[in-house]
């Protein structure tokens, strides 16, 4: 329902578009491109970048992932230690958006019990 009957009737509702395009680019595109980028983000992780905690393994840690991805870049690091919540070494909230995020719920109560490496 959310994901795909709303996107597609409020183009049509609002703005009389044909319901065949706003099925088209409302919900199948816009679910399509979302599934892809998504995709993209576990493959460059595991292709392109270092690895500077286990050499061994196929995942990297790629900058630019992780700023495009709000932090989730860091797969060397999240591989070598999946315990952390962080899923980075480095607690820079400019490159991991997600660990803002979790930090400002265990501030508020929402999360807690969070592991990090020490």
């Amino acid at each position: 329902l959310l994901c795909f009957v709303i996107p597609a009737w409020i183009p049509c509702y609002f703005w009389g578009e044909n319901p065949w395009y706003s099925w088209y680019v409302a919900s199948i595109t816009r679910y399509t491109v979302a599934l892809h980028f998504t995709w993209l983000v576990n493959s460059a992780a595991h292709i392109w970048g270092n690895r500077p905690y286990d050499k061994n393994i196929g995942a990297t840690d790629n900058k630019a992932v992780a700023i495009c991805a709000f932090g989730e870049g860091w797969h060397n690091y999240h591989h070598v230690f999946p315990w952390d919540y962080k899923a980075a070494e480095l607690g820079n909230y400019s490159t991991n958006l997600s660990t803002a995020l979790i930090d400002f719920a265990a501030k508020h109560g929402l999360a807690y019990d969070l592991k990090t490496v020490s």
